[in-house]
């Protein structure tokens, strides 16, 4: 009986090992279309934003309720102007709505592209992760909704972002 009930312990460790492993199958993804690689948990399909086809969203679920999404924005813009005016944007906490989290507005970059990222709060409780880079004539907005600290996977996949040879140079 207690090798039967080791074994059965044994079996369904490697049971829920296998259904983790399987549930965190990460990979990377490359869309050549719009300039970037990607590791991801799970596929995405890219979709027009509200139906603008100049805007492709890829989502994914983070687990917990979070959600990551990534928009490309194909429309001719000064880059450093469109920054810029986020930035005052964000520094004047002018949206009342979502507020911007105090300390949380900071320049950044990733792949060589400059940027810049803030948090907001909602009304709900939650926040949301707001990530503007700029470059190679594409403009890249990283989201993300979460409740209380930001799940791990996030800075993952934000990290694994990679620049490849757009299209539309």
């Amino acid at each position: 009986m207690k090798t039967f009930f080791t074994a059965s312990l044994v079996a369904i460790a490697a049971f829920a090992a296998s259904a983790q492993q399987h549930k965190q199958q990460w990979k990377a993804y490359i869309f050549p279309d719009d300039g970037f690689g990607i590791t991801l948990a799970a596929p995405v399909t890219p979709h027009d934003d509200a139906g603008d086809r100049h805007i492709h969203v890829y989502s994914v679920p983070l687990g917990d309720g979070s959600i990551f999404s990534l928009r490309v924005v194909h429309r001719l813009m000064d880059c450093e102007t469109t920054l810029a005016d986020l930035w005052d944007k964000a520094q004047s906490n002018s949206d009342q709505g979502a507020p911007v989290v105090e300390g949380s507005l900071k320049q950044v970059s990733l792949g060589g592209l400059e940027g810049l990222q803030y948090e907001t709060s909602t009304q709900a409780g939650g926040r949301v992760l707001h990530r503007f880079q700029c470059g190679n004539k594409l403009f890249y907005i990283f989201s993300a909704g979460y409740k209380g600290r930001p799940p791990a996977d996030l800075d993952r996949i934000i990290n694994s972002f990679q620049v490849v040879n757009p299209a539309h140079q």
